[in-house]
């Protein structure tokens, strides 16, 4: 059997999955805004006893390595390096904004994901989705909350992460929109959305690596650095 492991700790929903063959085996996902690092291990050690499987019995991993929370993506991706330490399980990168409109429970659409960055700032990225099939059509971009606003959306489900940052502008623009979800606000199993995307490429030698080669991908400085830039 191939048992995949699949974690996102990028927003405040630690969310964890196991998949077996390419189903969903066992899911844990929780709204523990900061707290990610107090947490992952009991999720990690509870969904191991639920499902009754091994760590040595999982065949492959796909860990969520930004954008997003920078705390979080550091937490995440150090667990798994520890979990993994002494094994040989390949792991996968994978963007938050695939993992998001992977996640989305629709299977026929077109999605845009949106992170709220700070600073002004967006990441977004379009997917569009057919018989739940998950496909690329932008690359992962940072610009101005500004020119994302301007941006003509309204044929995609616009799929939107806060990171619980209650003063977004995001908030004002999307709220009443009947094509905007905010991910808060719905079931959105991120792990399950990393698991998937891993299995999924199972056979491709190329996206595959050693835990201890993951590292965040944050796309841009943080608050603390830009301002000692400045």
């Amino acid at each position: 059997m191939n048992y995949t492991l699949g974690i996102d700790t990028s927003s405040s929903l630690l969310s964890l999955s196991l998949l077996c063959d390419g189903q969903a085996y066992i899911n844990f996902s929780r709204y523990i805004n900061n707290s990610h690092a107090e947490h992952i291990t009991h999720a990690m050690n509870f969904m191991l006893e639920s499902s009754m499987i091994k760590p040595e019995e999982i065949t492959n991993a796909g860990i969520v390595n930004g954008p997003g929370s920078f705390t979080g993506l550091r937490i995440g991706i150090s667990f798994l390096k520890g979990f993994l330490f002494k094994r040989e399980t390949p792991v996968m990168a994978i963007s938050s904004m695939h993992c998001m409109a992977t996640a989305f429970i629709l299977k026929d659409c077109s999605i845009t994901t949106v992170i709220d960055a700070r600073q002004n700032s967006v990441f977004y990225a379009r997917f569009t989705k057919k018989n739940g099939k998950c496909e690329r059509i932008t690359p992962d971009t940072l610009i101005s909350i500004d020119r994302f606003i301007s941006m003509d959306n309204s044929d995609d489900i616009v799929l939107i992460d806060t990171l619980c940052y209650s003063k977004s502008v995001l908030y004002n623009v999307f709220q009443q929109r009947d094509n905007a979800y905010f991910t808060e606000n719905i079931i959105l199993e991120r792990g399950f959305g990393a698991a998937l995307i891993a299995y999924s490429a199972s056979d491709d030698k190329t996206v595959w690596k050693k835990s201890f080669d993951i590292q965040p991908e944050y796309m841009q400085p943080s608050y603390a650095e830009s301002k000692i830039k400045k």
